[in-house]
């Protein structure tokens, strides 16, 4: 599977970004992964001003699917459903269908020299997010999602081999935390992480960058910089099975003493065990 991290470098004005994703230079690939929030900088101002951008934004997405004949992870927009409004991702298949979305389920909360609530502007999702690209069970979390590890197990205890990361840390955080995490999401669950975040600065605020992918056992193998935006790599997915033979970690989970375990809101509530649907052998 070949995918392309598009580092996009959202701009102030909504439509000018929506535009530039008909001119992006890509060169062929499987899947294409855009940023967190790329239509419009994580403001919450601009974000309430972007929310009547949303059908063009899914348009232009569907259109680049079709255009580069891939998959698109279409970082995440502005979606209202129900009078309400999530900060969604869109999939699309490689005729433009869209075919998944995921709302970010943990929203942003920081208390430091300014508090800041993502909730002022977006409500919280509440459901796993998983589909198939050429027959690779994947999952998506967003952003702050990945500071949340029972989240990003649960996917891979459903069967999860590829994990797309929309997000959008500023500078500050994201030289701290931004590749341990990452890293660790991809190392306990022996999985590709494969994230993408912005390039732009807008009032107080800073992208980090760095899109970046690793491999199942914590190797950086692709990462975006200033004057290479756009990055493609070549992920062998028999990679995750000869990781997993290699360390078994899978095989010697105490089942007997801890479990994870997901609440089906569907079912009244009641909770229910995600099984392992995938042994630990190589596949052929």
């Amino acid at each position: 599977m070949k995918v392309a991290l598009i580092q996009f470098q959202t701009s102030a004005t909504i439509q000018d970004n929506i535009d530039r994703l008909s001119t992006l230079a890509i060169e062929p690939a499987d899947v294409l992964i855009l940023p967190e929030l790329w239509l419009t900088p994580f403001d919450n101002e601009k974000i309430v001003e972007a929310r009547p951008y949303e059908q063009k934004a899914r348009k232009a997405l569907s259109a680049l699917a079709r255009t580069h004949h891939a998959y698109v992870v279409g970082g995440t927009i502005c979606h209202e459903q129900a009078g309400r409004f999530y900060n969604t991702c869109f999939v699309y298949d490689r005729d433009g269908n869209e075919i998944a979305q995921g709302d970010k389920i943990h929203l942003l909360e920081v208390h430091a020299r300014h508090d800041y609530f993502e909730q002022d502007v977006f409500a919280p999702g509440n459901k796993l997010v998983r589909f198939e690209i050429d027959g690779v069970p994947c999952g998506l979390v967003v952003c702050y999602d990945i500071r949340f590890p029972e989240l990003t197990r649960l996917l891979a205890l459903q069967g999860v081999r590829f994990l797309f990361v929309p997000a959008a840390f500023n500078d500050k955080v994201g030289h701290r935390h931004w590749d341990a995490l990452l890293k660790a999401r991809a190392i306990e669950n022996e999985i590709f992480v494969i994230a993408c975040a912005p390039d732009y600065a807008y009032r107080g605020f800073q992208s980090y960058g760095h899109s970046m992918i690793v491999d199942p056992f914590g190797q950086v193998v692709a990462r975006c910089e200033k004057s290479r935006p756009v990055v493609c790599a070549e992920l062998e997915e028999s990679r995750i099975d000869a990781i997993r033979a290699r360390m078994p970690l899978w095989k010697q989970r105490r089942a007997d003493l801890y479990e994870v375990r997901l609440i089906d809101s569907a079912q009244n509530d009641q909770e229910k065990q995600c099984s392992v649907p995938y042994d630990t052998s190589v596949r052929s």
